[in-house]
C-alpha cells in the first residue's frame, strides 16, 4: 500500500504544481486587479516578475507540503510504519 501511495506521488504533485499556479492568479488578481505578469511578455518589468514568482513559489511548495504530508499518514495508517525520516523536526 505504502508503495502505491509513494507511486501516486508525482502526479499528485503536478496537480500541486497547477493548484499552487491557480491560486496564485487568483490572489493576484484580487490584490491587484490585473493578471499574473508572465516572463514571455515583453513590456513587464522584473520587479513585477519576482513577487508573482515568490507567490506562485510559495503557493507550490505549501500544496506540495500538505500532500505529502497527507501521503505519508495513509501510509503510515495503512502499513502501521512511518515512511521517510523519524524524529524531530529541525
Amino acid at each position: 500500500m505504502a508503495t502505491i501511495l509513494l507511486k501516486a506521488e508525482l502526479p499528485i504533485l503536478v496537480l500541486a504544481g497547477i493548484l499552487g499556479q491557480k491560486l496564485a492568479a487568483k490572489l493576484w488578481r484580487q490584490a491587484l486587479g490585473s493578471e499574473v505578469p508572465d516572463t514571455a511578455q515583453r513590456e513587464v518589468k522584473v520587479p513585477m516578475l519576482i513577487p508573482a514568482a515568490i507567490l506562485e513559489g510559495t503557493l507550490y511548495k505549501v500544496s506540495r507540503m500538505a500532500i505529502d504530508r497527507g501521503l505519508r499518514h495513509a501510509a503510515a495508517r495503512s502499513e502501521g510504519v512511518w515512511i521517510g525520516r523519524t524524529g524531530e523536526g529541525e
